[in-house]
């Protein structure tokens, strides 16, 4: 935070003196009382006195609080908006705006219109009261949608703490029941997804086995057909010399008739040889003749040849060896076939339980949205459990990359047993995340205070008393802004609680109250118990008035707004 800085046209002490004076106003207030009353006296001056050590380190989240409060310097608006309305120019002031009107609905509605329009633009609000009525008389009225955190209010009452942990609690088990539903098959000793898996790979091994048995059984019924051949295949043995005899005859006398007719064509052309052309036409006339019954006679030797080929295939098939040994490979194929369809089945049953389990969830998946419409794009997708859910799911991550492999598998024995074997590798990871995740959200179900300072970070509102914003489990928070209702009733040593964990304050009261305390006890206290040096006006004032009359009365008019009279 950046350091307090000191006027040097001012006493070099003002500032300090004034710090002094808070503290002497807090020791002052424990015996003075009543304000104290009916309070943890020992709980609020402990956070008054950590409020003014922040306040005088230079630690408060507005670096101008301590010169404001003390000698009244107010910074310079970076846009002024003199004519703007007083919402407008309350969410304007870069440091401390005072909203001067008497209680009522105007300024009911004014402080309601701050407060929608400050988390709209993403602010972290601190709605602070003297009192918890006050408080509540605020937050019955804002609008749903904000999450709005009221962290001293006892019980789980709408609003508290525990109400809003458990919201959060449901919505993350709900996010995470259909994560955790796809998980649940693999969940088990066995767990019905092993089972299955074993059944693939049982199934797998019966299919190998049988295709071995089917493809004995056919290379067996292949030798006993062959066997059968030889053994009937006599006839048609010499019928296929007979058929062949006949067309090498037939062949050769074609031969004989093509040279026959080239030696005429070349005696007719000769003048020489032409004498011994009618000795040739009369040898290729015959030629012709015995080629023609040499075709007919291999045509009716292929014709037989192919007739006892016929019977000889019949009389295989009818053979009784032959025939046993067909339907004992036939009964083998049937039985490789089913085998590989109960496999089939086995991966289908399987693989609808993967294509969940495999969808990676993102590690803020259940703890997304948890905060309502306006809440922080940061909001309580950091809570505490986030963690635990981030370890849940980072096995779906590895497990997503063999998404691929798993879902393109083919109903062939070689794409079966590549899916079993890419199974056998995802089910640890599946089980072990599916453990993590039961066990994670048997803890989320439990109720727990662990979401309570996260639900106090994230929240778009968050409501108390002055003195409950200095309580020790959130008094580390810091505000966009701050509006302490009922400002004129709350001194300054219990607003500067409120006051240091805020960029800017809108302080809503009324002029013209009476003194917090009567005067003349105060001035009493003063005379008698106010150390030498210290400076009994100042003192005086802290005891006798509110905050909201010391800065409005110091304000300037930019600062200031007077509604609702």
């Amino acid at each position: 935070m950046a350091s307090t800085l000191v006027d040097l046209e001012h006493p070099p002490y003002r500032n300090e003196g004034f710090c002094a004076a808070l503290e002497l106003a807090v020791a002052a207030g424990r015996e003075l009382g009543p304000e104290s009353a009916g309070r943890d006296a020992g709980l609020s001056e402990r956070v008054q006195r950590a409020a003014i050590l922040r306040l005088r380190a230079g630690a408060t989240v507005n670096p101008g609080l301590l010169p404001l409060l003390a000698e009244g310097r107010f910074a310079e608006p970076g846009d002024d908006q003199p004519d703007a309305d007083e919402v407008s120019r309350a969410l304007a002031v870069p440091d401390v705006f005072c909203l001067i009107s008497p209680p009522g609905a105007t300024r009911a509605v004014t402080v309601l219109e701050i407060v929608r329009e400050a988390a709209e633009r993403g602010e972290r609000v601190l709605l602070a009261a003297p009192t918890p009525p006050a408080v509540d008389a605020v937050l019955s009225r804002l609008p749903p949608g904000a999450l709005v955190i009221r962290p001293d209010q006892p019980g789980a009452g709408p609003g508290s703490l525990a109400d809003a942990a458990a919201g959060v609690q449901q919505r993350i088990l709900a996010r995470s029941q259909a994560a955790a539903r796809s998980l649940e098959p693999w969940l088990g000793e066995p767990s019905p997804a092993l089972g299955w898996l074993r059944r693939l790979t049982t199934a797998l091994a019966e299919a190998a086995g049988a295709r071995e048995r089917a493809d004995r059984a056919e290379a067996h019924r292949a030798a006993t057909a062959a066997a059968a051949r030889e053994r009937l295949g006599a006839a048609s043995r010499e019928s296929a010399q007979a058929a062949e005899t006949a067309r090498v005859a037939a062949a050769q006398a074609a031969d004989q008739v093509e040279q026959l007719t080239a030696g005429l064509r070349q005696a007719e052309t000769s003048r020489l040889r032409r004498w011994r052309a009618p000795r040739l036409r009369r040898r290729l006339a015959e030629a012709v003749r015995s080629a023609a019954a040499a075709r007919s006679r291999s045509f009716n030797t292929m014709s037989l040849y192919e007739l006892r080929l016929r019977q000889l295939t019949q009389e295989v098939q009818q053979d009784s060896t032959v025939r046993m040994a067909a339907d004992r490979s036939a009964f083998a194929e049937v039985a490789a076939r089913r085998a590989l369809e109960s496999a089939e089945r086995a991966a289908h049953h399987l693989t609808r339980l993967l294509p969940d389990a495999l969808t990676p969830a993102s590690p803020a998946g259940p703890a997304s949205s948890l905060a309502g419409p306006a809440s922080s794009p940061a909001g309580p997708a950091s809570l505490a459990d986030a963690a635990s859910l981030a370890d849940a799911a980072s096995p779906a991550v590895s497990a997503s990359r063999a998404l691929t492999d798993v879902a393109s598998w083919t109903a062939d024995p070689a794409g079966l047993a590549a899916l079993a074997e890419r199974c056998h590798e995802l089910e640890p990871v599946l089980r072990a995340r599916g453990g993590l995740l039961r066990e994670w959200r048997q803890r989320a179900a439990r109720p727990s205070r662990q979401l309570h300072a996260e639900l106090l970070r994230y929240a778009d509102v968050v409501a108390t008393t002055c003195l409950g914003a200095g309580r020790p489990e959130h008094g580390d928070l810091e505000f966009d802004l701050l509006i302490l209702q009922d400002a004129a009733r709350v001194p300054v040593p219990e607003a500067l609680v409120a006051l240091v964990r805020a960029r800017r304050a809108v302080l809503v009261g009324e002029t013209g109250r009476p003194p917090l305390r009567d005067p003349e006890v105060a001035g009493a206290w003063v005379a008698a118990r106010c150390p030498s040096g210290a400076d009994a006006d100042e003192l005086t004032a802290l005891l006798t008035g509110s905050v909201f009359e010391r800065v409005a009365a110091r304000a300037p008019a930019r600062n200031r707004a007077v509604t609702g009279w």
